[in-house]
């Protein structure tokens, strides 16, 4: 009799506790989120900077362009190096790289299926998380018919939040000579957003502030960011953006891009902090 008081008394103390837990994880619903181009790790291929950079500002998310992976000039002592899992391992963090084309066909003129199971001299872009990846989708964006574009791409990832919601990252980079709406338009496509998953968009879309390709973008998203530059230039390129009426603005700004002297790019880090509501 005492054994099954004992066991009365365990399931009404775990049903009572369950909702408590539920509210715990509901209540962290705010997000780090950062958004980097980061010119490929430029000239010496260290991550240390970034990762020194970074680290201060505690991220859940961050994306990452024009990034630069197992290439032969970023070898050491003749061996290939996966330099966005080295900046992950650097950070405590899960690393996915989204493959947009092969260094060694840079202008595309051989057939892409000669590289489709290549592993070294991948460029494209990368999403670097605190929360393990569920599923991720790397496609290629519609390459203008422009000389001097690039081959650009779109990654996307699945992810649970403590809270047992699910969101998706998105980390893209439209070209910056021509093609950016079309490339737009496929972001927005049934091809990269699902329908009832907010999302949250980051990247280097190469175009200004109330442009086309920005409005096409906001037919599915919402700025969660500011219009202070993010080049070099003082020129506004580098975006977070939200699947409307998911997710709340609660700060923003525009990070150094120099870290003890250094440059480590271009182009300015941009950070967000952003509430998950819907």
């Amino acid at each position: 009799m005492k054994l099954i008081h004992y066991i009365k008394t365990l399931i009404v103390l775990f049903v009572m506790a369950v909702p408590a837990i539920r509210s715990m994880a509901q209540t962290n619903e705010q997000f780090t989120v950062i958004t980097f181009n980061i010119r490929s790790f430029e000239p010496d291929f260290d991550v240390k900077p970034y990762a020194e950079l970074l680290r201060a500002y505690n991220a859940d998310f961050i994306c990452l362009n024009e990034v630069e992976n197992r290439s032969s000039r970023q070898m050491v002592d003749g061996k290939y190096r996966d330099v966005v899992q080295d900046l992950a391992n650097e950070l405590g963090m899960f690393a996915i790289f989204g493959y947009s084309y092969n260094l060694s066909n840079k202008d595309g003129k051989l057939p892409e299926a000669n590289y489709t199971y290549s592993q070294n001299e991948m460029y494209g872009n990368a999403i670097l998380s605190r929360y393990p990846v569920m599923a991720s989708t790397a496609h290629q964006l519609p390459r203008p018919n422009v000389a001097g574009s690039d081959q650009r791409g779109v990654l996307s990832a699945d992810f649970i939040l403590p809270s047992m919601k699910q969101v998706r990252i998105i980390a893209t980079h439209l070209d910056h000579r021509a093609g950016q709406l079309e490339q737009a338009s496929f972001i927005v496509s049934d091809k990269v957003m699902v329908d009832n998953t907010p999302a949250i968009l980051m990247g280097d879309m190469n175009m200004y502030p109330g442009s086309s390709t920005i409005q096409k973008l906001e037919t599915r998203f919402e700025r969660l960011d500011g219009d202070n530059g993010t080049f070099q230039s003082g020129a506004k390129l580098d975006y977070i953006m939200g699947t409307k009426g998911s997710w709340k603005l609660i700060s923003t700004e525009v990070l150094p891009r120099m870290y003890n002297g250094k440059e480590l790019s271009d182009h300015f880090p941009l950070k967000s902090v952003v509430e998950l509501i819907k």
